[in-house]
């Protein structure tokens, strides 16, 4: 006994096909088309998202550095006159503006390249002259590498530092 195969019924003088090859069925003309569109702006924005996100790091990463070298710079500025009366290390008159020139400076280098810095800014300097130790707090300003995904970067670091005499072999400064 012939038994037809399951499916459409077969038109007067048609062979049977094979067992296991496929037929294409009329609805899914297309598909792989439409799959591939979305999969590919999938890929994109997870690109975009990827680099980004590394931008993003590389900003906080920029302010915690800047940071850190505007507290040792602030830091760095001794009172020359307690220094040698004393032998004691303070912070001297000037020590904010130093900080802040170099922040300046930093800002100024950083503006070029793919992952550029758009502004960097010292939001506060604590150096009093007299004191032990130097604070500062930077926030870097970075924009996205793929525009439209994210917006700006605005990372926030904060430093401190102490004066030190240096290298004295156990002797005061």
């Amino acid at each position: 006994m012939l038994t037809r195969a399951r499916g459409r019924p077969r038109a007067r003088g048609q062979r049977p096909r094979a067992r296991g090859t496929l037929t294409r069925v009329r609805g899914e003309r297309g598909s792989v088309t439409v799959f591939t569109a979305v999969f590919a702006i999938a890929v994109i924005v997870l690109w975009a998202l990827i680099l980004d996100g590394g931008s993003a790091l590389n900003a906080k990463e920029r302010a915690m550095d800047i940071a850190g070298q505007a507290a040792r710079a602030a830091a760095d500025t001794l009172d020359l006159q307690v220094l040698r009366s004393s032998g004691v290390a303070v912070i001297g008159p000037g020590a904010c503006a130093a900080a802040a020139s170099l922040v300046k400076s930093y800002g100024q280098r950083l503006s070029n390249g793919l992952d550029r810095v758009t502004s960097t800014t010292m939001v506060s300097c604590t150096a009093p002259a007299g004191s032990d130790r130097a604070t500062v707090l930077i926030t870097v300003s970075a924009r996205p590498l793929v525009p439209g995904v994210l917006s700006a970067f605005h990372e926030s670091a904060r430093a401190s530092a102490t004066p030190e005499c240096g290298i004295n072999q156990g002797a005061p400064c």
